[in-house]
């Protein structure tokens, strides 16, 4: 469970739920409980594979993972993100073409992060926010991949886990400085500084506060939505982050990184009362 992340997983499975419940004209359960599946085990995969590939840097960065412990041991956790990939790819085709397509391109997406787009500023923050907003977009693909793109709906939420997730990314990098230095990284606070990639991840995330504000001026999201979103969600980690960003210790970022995941869990909240 810790290798793969579970609970990141069920974060992600969570997502496809919701896109399929923002997607509903009716209740549809088994296609959306497929891709919820499948996409809990790419995301398994995705992980394992992550941890596989980051040893060296998690040396400095994450002495606590499991691989770096031997608590597990490297070739177990190789065959475990195939034989998880598989399973996904699997499942993906049982709920539709449409997912499995999504299914394939996440495995895609995770082979090149892995393998080379996590050492790129930029690039690889942006992956994992794809990877972030295609959980939704599954979940209203397989209940109707036209619907899935028809506001209001999946692309909603989809929008705001890509800033969500690239934001929390920032703060990740920034607390890794030293692990990925090590290895010859080159993420965006080592390309650009610490306070510059803030300042870049705060900026971001008060366009997300913006955007998030849009479907109840649009009408689309009710009260209660907008009680949870900005008074619950977006004020309070906006100043957080204005906290990191003032006094950017591995203390206060682990704090923030922390906060930007429990407001998408409390982000999942909002949209199923929208």
């Amino acid at each position: 469970m810790r290798l793969i992340r579970a609970g990141n997983c069920a974060l992600a499975a969570a997502g496809v739920g919701v896109g399929a419940y923002m997607t509903w004209v009716e209740p549809v359960y088994l296609r959306p409980a497929l891709a919820a599946a499948a996409t809990f085990l790419m995301c398994a995969a995705g992980n394992a594979m992550n941890d596989l590939t980051d040893i060296v840097g998690d040396r400095i960065n994450h002495p606590e993972r499991v691989l770096v412990t031997g608590a597990l041991a490297p070739e177990f956790a190789r065959r475990l993100a195939i034989a998880c990939a598989a399973a996904a790819a699997a499942l993906g085709a049982l709920a539709g073409l449409e997912v499995a397509a999504l299914v394939l391109l996440a495995a895609a997406l995770l082979a090149a992060y892995n393998l080379h787009l996590k050492n790129l500023p930029v690039a690889g923050n942006l992956t994992v926010g794809v990877l972030g907003g295609m959980t939704f977009l599954a979940g209203g693909a397989a209940v109707d991949p036209t619907l899935a793109w028809i506001l209001p709906g999946p692309l909603i939420p989809a929008v705001f886990a890509v800033l969500f997730h690239f934001v929390r990314e920032i703060l990740k990098d920034a607390r890794d400085i030293a692990g990925d230095r090590a290895v010859g990284s080159c993420s965006l606070p080592l390309a650009l500084g610490i306070r510059a990639s803030l300042t870049a991840a705060l900026v971001l995330f008060a366009a997300l506060v913006v955007l998030t504000i849009v479907p109840v001026a649009a009408g689309w999201f009710g009260t209660l939505y907008k009680v949870i979103t900005v008074y619950v969600i977006d004020f309070p980690v906006l100043a957080l982050l204005i906290l990191v960003w003032g006094n950017p210790t591995a203390r206060m970022l682990s704090i923030g990184s922390t906060a930007l995941k429990a407001g998408m869990a409390l982000g999942v909240v909002a949209l199923l009362v929208a």
